[in-house]
């Protein structure tokens, strides 16, 4: 496994606003077209960029070249499975549209992603090891995360709850960003079957995929976790489906 250049500088939008389009692109560089499309979450993602600008965090080359970002927010949440918002979508929405104020108690990180040319070099445990110390000292329910599993659109007929139940032969969890969070500690607590949803006209769909959707029906999308289904009236939805993780403020990410 390589290793990061000692030289290698963590930092955030805050210090360095000017990366927030570096990271945009990076986003954009790592998930399907459609995930960027029209939802009640991605209508506000840009906000949280002038909103909580020292915890969208960036790690840097020794030449300025964005490794990784992670973007997180501060909620409310009472440490109860049964408490967890409804995904993505509803984080964003409750925290832009509401009055937090200082009642936040968890930090929830919604994206982390990493270079193409970086991965195989642990800039996701460095970035979370770097956010759990920043959430230690103000968020005493620890880090929560919709998770999107990286390999769940190899399966998207699977449900996700089955699919974060698979394990390898050697027993370890099967997906390799689901294990990634297992193993250094994190629980899964629950799941969220409609974390992000984005509904467009049929026509869309068919463009970007090249697939046309002549009736009603579930339909199979590169890059989805799930099917898109078309209705009746010619509109196509997605509700993507994430598995809520917790670390918990006691563990220690391994750096």
């Amino acid at each position: 496994m390589s290793t990061l250049p000692a030289e290698t500088t963590l930092t955030d939008l805050a210090t360095c606003p000017q990366l927030a389009d570096a990271v945009d692109e990076l986003l954009n560089a790592n998930l399907p077209a459609f995930m960027g499309w029209e939802s009640p979450g991605n209508w506000r993602w840009h906000q949280i960029y002038a909103r909580f600008p020292e915890i969208q965090a960036c790690l840097l080359s020794p030449d300025g070249s964005l490794l990784g970002a992670v973007n997180g927010v501060p909620v409310r949440w009472d440490g109860r499975p049964g408490s967890l918002p409804g995904g993505y979508d509803d984080v964003l929405v409750d925290v832009i549209d509401g009055d937090l104020g200082t009642d936040a108690t968890a930090l929830c990180l919604l994206s982390i992603s990493v270079a193409a040319f970086a991965r195989g070099q642990r800039v996701p445990e460095l970035l979370l090891g770097h956010m759990r110390e920043v959430a230690a000292p103000v968020y005493p329910a620890g880090i929560i995360i919709p998770l999107r599993p990286t390999r769940k659109h190899w399966y998207p007929l699977i449900p996700i709850r089955e699919y974060a139940s698979w394990r390898r032969p050697d027993g370890a969890v099967f997906d390799p960003w689901l294990r990634t969070h297992v193993a250094s500690g994190a629980q899964i607590l629950s799941f969220a079957d409609q974390s992000l949803v984005i509904s467009q006209p049929a026509g869309r769909w068919e463009h970007a995929t090249g697939r046309p959707m002549p009736m009603p029906g579930d339909y199979i999308v590169p890059g989805a976790l799930a099917p898109v289904r078309c209705d009746d009236t010619g509109t196509a939805t997605y509700a993507e489906p994430n598995v809520w993780v917790w670390h918990a403020p006691s563990i220690r990410m391994e750096k």
